[in-house]
């Protein structure tokens, strides 16, 4: 049996903690979810959409993140997930999607992750998503200008809760003691993009450096459990990048295999639209020549034959 997941963030990371077998893809194309939306998990010819259906799909198969948790710290984790969520989602989707300085890196990221034409459409659709969620959760809309965007709010609330989140971790490996927990998968989540993603404008960024045993948690978890899945947006940032660079790891590979594709496929699109271009412009041409002669031809015509 096939298991494939597509799109490496949140969801990957939350599949990767429980142990389930599965096969990572980093670009995916979202009409292929029949939802058109990532991330969905692929069984066989059965496909699991979001969220809520991934999870309850790894809970039925005795997968459960939770699995052995006591039922006290069951609830604990449930609870401060919600507690994350309230303090992080907002300053999460601003700066990734949100801050004009910002939006043109996660755009590019993604693009180049997505199949030529949708990574036209996608990044573009992540946004108005975030504009939604920045407008209840942090009381103001992307599209006002720059100066009526609360940021203060947003990196307040953020910064409190990472210092929280450090003090709550304090030295044990996991939040919640020996085990890991669906808590440490979404806070993991968070903090390794917020932390890890090269933005021209991330204040939270230095203020999880300074919290040490977060860093440690961060870059435990991803050397343990993400290796293979790990991405430095450094090395393939540089021109001329050998795709057979030994230092770079498979998912660095598979994505500048597809972003050649890519620009392959955008070269053949801008050639094909050119050339349509040109027959249209060139038949407009004609028509426009026959119409002129047309028009010549019954205004003169006309006026001859009337005078006879």
């Amino acid at each position: 049996m096939g298991f494939a997941f597509y799109r490496f963030g949140v969801f990957a990371r939350f599949v990767k903690f429980t142990r389930f077998p599965v096969i990572i893809e980093t670009c995916g194309n979202p009409l292929r979810s029949g939802a058109g939306k990532l991330p969905y998990l692929q069984i066989g010819i059965q496909k699991f959409v979001g969220y809520k259906q991934i999870k309850q799909l790894l809970d039925k198969e005795n997968y459960a993140i939770d699995a052995k948790l006591p039922k006290k710290a069951k609830c604990l984790s449930q609870t401060f997930t919600t507690w994350v969520f309230s303090n992080l989602n907002a300053y999460y989707y601003y700066f990734l999607y949100g801050d004009p300085n910002n939006y043109e890196i996660t755009r590019s990221l993604y693009a180049k992750r997505t199949p030529f034409p949708f990574n036209f459409y996608y990044p573009s659709s992540y946004q108005k998503e975030a504009q939604d969620i920045i407008l209840v959760m942090g009381g103001f809309d992307i599209n006002d200008k720059l100066e009526a965007h609360d940021r203060d709010y947003l990196i307040s609330k953020a910064k409190k809760c990472v210092t929280t989140l450090s003090k709550r971790l304090d030295n044990k490996i996991w939040f919640f003691g020996d085990d890991f927990s669906e808590f440490d998968a979404i806070v993991y989540s968070y903090l390794a993009i917020l932390y890890k993603t090269n933005l021209p404008n991330n204040p939270l960024s230095n203020h999880i450096k300074g919290c040490g045993n977060l860093v440690n948690f961060i870059n435990r978890i991803s050397r343990d459990i993400f290796q293979k899945e790990s991405f430095n947006s450094i090395n393939t940032n540089k021109d001329g990048v050998d795709p057979n660079d030994p230092l770079l790891t498979a998912t660095e590979r598979q994505f500048l295999e597809s972003e050649k594709k890519t620009k392959i496929l955008a070269g053949i699109g801008a050639v094909l639209a050119m050339s349509a271009f040109a027959v249209w412009r060139g038949f407009f041409k004609k028509f426009s020549s026959a119409r002129q002669y047309y028009d010549a031809y019954n205004t003169d015509d006309m006026m001859d034959e009337e005078m006879e």
